[in-house]
């Protein structure tokens, strides 16, 4: 029998991660939109931008963990349920008419591109603890958690910016 795909190596190892994330997430959104149905995932419309920068943080975390891998997979769990949340909450909005479909576009884009952050941001995390291992002193002190330590700084950033951006993106909704 022939395969299709080709072995994982280092070329090709982040990609295939960010697709098990993101893959995962999409499933857990699924989930949580059919338990949002039945009224099962309440959410809090103001909070959104503070846990949204709460996930991304914790995602970034997961690289000083030993227990990364189901982490990690609860973290995107939680985030796929949260972002059912809020979209069928502003979906339902939208079909009763008290917001309008720009407000729902900006809350939706908003939410994407969390979501593709986020599945980056845990699949760099996955592939930093399959390169190092070890968890010690040495490890925070090396050249590699210097970058890994640069490239959170910068993710960081940007949740603060989906921080300061949600209010805006709600008071178009409210």
């Amino acid at each position: 029998m022939r395969k299709l795909s080709a072995p994982t190596t280092g070329a090709n190892a982040q990609p295939r991660l960010f697709l098990r994330f993101f893959l995962f997430y999409f499933i857990a959104v699924i989930i949580g939109v059919l338990l949002a149905f039945r009224g099962l995932l309440p959410v809090d419309p103001i909070a959104v931008g503070m846990i949204q920068l709460i996930l991304l943080l914790l995602s970034r975390l997961g690289a000083l963990l030993t227990v990364t891998g189901p982490y990690l997979l609860l973290l995107t769990a939680i985030k796929g349920f949260y972002d059912a949340a809020i979209l069928f909450y502003f979906t339902r909005m939208a079909q009763l008419g008290a917001i309008g479909i720009l407000p729902w576009n900006a809350c939706f884009f908003l939410i994407a591109f969390t979501a593709v952050i986020f599945a980056t941001s845990s699949a760099q995390a996955a592939w930093f603890v399959f390169l190092h291992p070890e968890r010690d002193l040495r490890l925070l002190f090396s050249t590699a958690f210097g970058r890994y330590l640069i490239a959170t700084l910068l993710y960081s950033a940007m949740a603060i910016c989906f921080y300061f951006l949600w209010p805006q993106i709600y008071a178009l909704l409210g």
